[in-house]
């Protein structure tokens, strides 16, 4: 019994399968970037204004100063007697309840203030977190730290 043959390829026909589709993505990158070259003209031509519609009419509301610079707000966590006090820019507070209340206005009129917490070292750590995860729940956008300056040894 004799095996048929195949009959043989010509090696011309064996080329990469990818190449018609290279082909056309190429031909579509062309495409697509001679169909938008011409878009941008539009961008460029004068409007003239001449301010006769309703919502030029409107008043404008007045702009804010553009030097206004936030106010820096300091809290502060000194050991007490019965816990720790807590100063909101060298104000007394009663307790945690009331610095939230006041940094919940705070935030709620400006969430741009800087925020510097000035915590003592006698201050547990657990105390310390919760007021600094209370400024960042309140979305206030700047908070730093206040250190005390060492003494540089001579």
């Amino acid at each position: 019994m004799e095996i048929p043959v195949r009959p043989r390829r010509d090696a011309s026909q064996d080329g990469d399968p990818m190449t018609p589709m290279i082909d056309v993505v190429f031909l579509l990158l062309v495409f697509f970037i001679c169909a938008s070259v011409g878009g941008t003209a539009d961008h460029l031509l004068p409007a003239e204004l001449n301010g006769t519609t309703e919502s030029s009419q409107a008043e404008r509301p007045a702009e804010q100063a553009a030097d206004w610079e936030h106010p820096a707000i300091q809290i502060r966590m000194e050991p007490g007697p019965t816990g720790p006090k807590i100063l909101l820019d060298n104000q007394l507070l009663p307790d945690s309840e009331a610095l939230t209340e006041r940094l919940t206005l705070l935030a709620a009129a400006d969430a741009e203030s800087k925020i510097i917490l000035n915590i003592q070292d006698e201050i547990q750590v657990q105390q310390f977190i919760h007021v600094y995860d209370l400024c960042q729940s309140l979305k206030f956008q700047n908070i730093s730290f206040a250190v005390a300056a060492r003494d540089e040894p001579k």
